[in-house]
């Protein structure tokens, strides 16, 4: 099974100076009071994040973008992913590969 991930229609996002801001639209995971500032390459994978792109591409896209390795790219994006879903800005579903 692979993940497949889409932006949640409960955020949007605003740009402010240099900053990536995540800002909650309803309450379920996230806390309406709060903002979520995306570091650079936080930043990056949620740009590269449409309709149900699965995680894989999302590695090759960072290992692409930042030249590190398939180990580096790995763990940096499931981090972000795992952080944004936690907060309920991702959409996740398993589908076959």
């Amino acid at each position: 099974m692979a993940r497949r991930f889409t932006k949640s229609n409960d955020v949007i996002e605003r740009k402010v100076r240099d900053n990536l801001i995540l800002v909650p639209l309803k309450t379920r995971a996230m806390r309406v009071e709060s903002l979520y500032t995306l570091n650079d390459t936080a930043g990056f994978v949620w740009h590269q994040i449409d309709g149900g792109i699965p995680e894989d591409e999302l590695v090759a896209r960072v290992m692409a973008e930042y030249e590190v390795d398939r180990t580096t790219a790995q763990n940096d994006v499931r981090k972000v992913l795992d952080g944004l879903a936690a907060i309920g800005a991702l959409v996740v579903s398993e589908q076959e590969a």
